[in-house]
């Protein structure tokens, strides 16, 4: 295995770890996330985002959160009507990852908005591809990378995916989560 994805593995089971604590904040794993953005790129997060929704998110997510097809439902784990506050308090505690902070984003909530719709297309988009194996994951870099440019998107992906995950470990419970350490 190609060492960058060790290091994405390792950072994804931090990200984890911390979000799978009862009543984890969105924002509790970001320590890991920034310490993948400093060492690679803000952009690179979206593969930390990636592992975990295909390897957590996916396989852990109970039955009456997926769609007929039994892929893991998003607007079901995060409803629409929470993703601004979530999106725009991820924004705020990730401003060391993209040089901005939520007075700035307040400002351009409009622009935060477009980016959430686009961040909630790629992660829908990247759980459905889980269970189409190697061709799945590929399509999912492919995927992840039209954000490349977009950290309003990136910073919505993330908030997406720890609220994800949290609503995921609410549902398992202390002793049903994965261990994936």
């Amino acid at each position: 295995m190609n060492p960058y994805w060790l290091v994405v593995q390792q950072r994804a089971a931090e990200v984890y770890a911390a979000q799978s604590q009862p009543c984890a904040d969105v924002l509790v794993g970001l320590p890991a996330l920034a310490a993948h953005a400093e060492e690679f790129s803000p952009f690179h997060t979206l593969h930390v985002a990636q592992f975990l929704l295909a390897a957590v998110v996916f396989d852990d997510c109970p039955s009456h959160l997926r769609t007929a097809d039994g892929v893991p439902d998003l607007d079901r784990l995060v409803p629409a009507d929470a993703d601004a506050f979530t999106v725009l308090a991820a924004a705020e505690g990730q401003r060391g990852l993209f040089g901005r902070g939520l007075d700035e984003e307040l400002r351009n909530v409009e622009d935060q908005v477009a980016a959430d719709g686009r961040a909630r297309a790629v992660v829908q988009r990247v759980l459905d591809q889980v269970p189409h194996g190697r061709a799945g994951r590929e399509r999912m870099l492919a995927i992840v990378y039209e954000l490349r440019d977009d950290p309003r998107a990136i910073a919505g992906v993330i908030a997406l995916t720890t609220a994800a995950l949290r609503e995921v470990a609410a549902q398992q419970g202390p002793a049903g989560a994965s261990v994936r350490r």
